[in-house]
């Protein structure tokens, strides 16, 4: 117990899992636009670029994508162009993945305001809570991380400064309240929350100006708002599904403790569930000790922690009652991981402020012995998902550079051509290019015509399985030995029957545990190719099969033929 009260171990300690964060993010990161960032990031710029007015430039900022304006990632995407005079979209992640160290500096700052409070010993779990492997879905897309990770950055700052209970701070919260709410639907709930805050205060006329203002803030962002339907869906699934909707609650808040992707959703739900209950039962016992006091509470520490739970908890609520009618595995996606992330560190320091010092002394060496634990089996179980995510993206980026079609939309349809337009706007002003290669040095061996496929040899007689379903061919096979990697890992290739020189790809990940033990994966692999990513026409298919020390192309005796609709 006494190593931890070491200044320099504690730094070190504080550091250590930021720094694997950021050795994970560079190891995995990639250029590519997936999308709805074709929208947000090329067509805002484009658009906010050639405005030829004001009200020009101010529609291409504060246009909804879906139900949510995204200002703060469209200022920063155009930061971007102003000083780089392109579009890097790992640059971007990078910039968004940022926002992590700044909330951890935020919750460092505000427990430095607790009087007898040691930070760095306070904080020692909390880098483990948060640089975390589990939201490789947001940590590799440009657009999550300056949207779903934004958000909680911008209402945390808005929070932290409407807690020093000054002048000054509180119209820079009005401020960046504003620039929160129209940077995504969600931030609307910020308003509500910092009402709690300035109510426990006893502040009164600030509450009175920061409800007048929020509520023309909420207005201002429905003004001209295209009508999205749902919501009575919403309501009346959650009617009709009450239990379900509330485990689904639990089980997001307590979603940290997800460490087994690969296993069914069934299976995932029963640990988080537990952990929900653990972690929401805290902060309502920390929440009615702070909320109902007869007197002002001039905590600084206490009334930045309560506005910033009440909107995690809000926002929690808002998408177990609202997404999971479509797929209740959306309480378990790895993009709203973050989320539960920053929950388990508020709550983790809302129970430490309740403690005696000595009980605090002892138990933060085994907290942080138990989040040591969470964040390494995170990396070894999410890494292996991330890097199956980025060679799908390799791999459909490939069929975007030589296919037209890969990155977003079906087929010759108007999404599809739209983001080929988007990628020429991008290719033309110089402000991106897609890597080339996407996936090998050697991968154009792949555009093979009907004469260079003959090449190959003799077609090679396969165990993989091809099963004709609505919309997808799925293909699974049973071979021994096959391995994930950075360079290694096997691409199933569609070939034109009619001759062409193309070849469509899609990535073969290794098939998911089946029985209890979620390390002990079945042989073999599986991969479903969309069909609206394939003209009409008969396919030869083959395999692409990836190494460190080179590649294989194989030529299979397997056929699939997509009919015109």
């Amino acid at each position: 117990m006494k190593l931890f009260t070491n200044r320099y171990l504690q730094t070190a300690l504080l550091i250590l899992p930021i720094a694997v964060f950021f050795v994970y993010f560079f190891a995995l990161r990639y250029n590519i636009p997936w999308f709805d960032e074709y929208e947000n990031i090329p067509y805002f710029l484009q658009r906010f670029v050639d405005a030829r007015s004001v009200s020009e430039g101010l529609d291409a900022l504060l246009k909804p994508n879906n139900e949510h304006r995204v200002l703060y990632a469209r200022l920063v995407v155009y930061a971007q162009y102003l000083l780089t005079g392109g579009l890097s979209f790992s640059g971007l992640m990078l910039w968004g993945n940022l926002g992590l160290v700044l909330i951890f500096g935020l919750l460092y700052r505000s427990t430095s305001s607790l009087e007898g409070a040691n930070s760095r010993f306070w904080l020692l779990p909390v880098p483990l809570m948060l640089f975390v492997a589990q939201n490789y879905l947001l940590t590799f897309t440009a657009i999550y991380t300056l949207q779903y990770l934004a958000i909680i950055v911008l209402v945390l700052l808005t929070f932290f400064v409407l807690a020093y209970d000054r002048p000054g701070s509180f119209a820079g919260a009005l401020g960046l309240g504003a620039l929160a709410t129209f940077s995504m639907g969600n931030g609307i709930l910020l308003w509500p929350a910092g009402a709690a805050m300035l109510l426990i205060r006893r502040r009164w006329l600030w509450l009175g100006i920061w409800l007048v203002f929020g509520a023309v803030c909420i207005w201002l962002y429905f003004l001209n708002y295209p009508v999205q339907q749902g919501n009575a869906e919403g309501f009346a699934y959650v009617l009709a599904h009450p239990i379900q909707t509330l485990a689904g609650f639990f089980i997001f808040a307590g979603s940290l403790f997800d460490f087994f992707p690969a296993w069914t959703v069934e299976r995932r739900s029963a640990l988080p569930l537990l952990a929900g209950l653990a972690v929401v039962g805290v902060l309502a016992w920390w929440l009615v000790r702070v909320v109902f006091r007869k007197e002002a509470n001039r905590s600084h520490f206490e009334t930045f922690l309560t506005g910033v739970a009440l909107f995690l908890l809000a926002n929690m609520a808002l998408i177990a009652f609202f997404r999971i009618r479509f797929y209740f595995g959306m309480v378990l996606h790895s993009s709203y991981r973050t989320y539960s992330m920053v929950l388990w560190a508020v709550g983790y320091l809302a129970l430490l402020s309740l403690l005696k010092p000595q009980t605090r002394q002892r138990l933060v060496p085994v907290l942080w012995g138990l989040f040591l634990f969470v964040n390494v089996l995170t990396y070894v179980t999410y890494v292996p998902e991330a890097v199956v995510r980025r060679k799908h993206m390799q791999g459909l980026t490939f069929n975007q550079q030589h296919n037209q079609i890969g990155l977003g939309g079906t087929h010759n349809s108007p999404l599809a051509r739209w983001i080929i337009e988007l990628d020429s706007t991008m290719r033309v002003r110089n402000w991106h290019t897609l890597p080339n290669p996407a996936i090998t040095p050697d991968e154009t061996r792949l555009l093979l015509d009907s004469v260079g496929r003959a090449q190959l040899g003799p077609r090679i007689a396969t165990s993989f399985r091809l099963l004709d379903q609505p919309g997808y061919f799925n293909l699974e096979s049973d071979a021994p030995g096959y391995r994930v990697g950075m360079n290694e890992g096997t691409y199933v290739v569609f070939w034109p029957s009619d001759g062409r020189k193309a070849a469509y790809v899609m990535f073969a990940e290794p098939r998911k545990p089946t029985g209890k033990n979620p390390f002990a994966r079945p042989n073999g692999w599986l991969t479903s190719m969309p069909k609206g990513l394939l003209p009409p026409g008969r396919y030869d298919i083959g395999l692409f099969e990836t190494t460190p020390a080179g590649s294989r192309l194989v030529r299979t005796d397997q056929t699939a033929t997509v009919l015109a609709k």
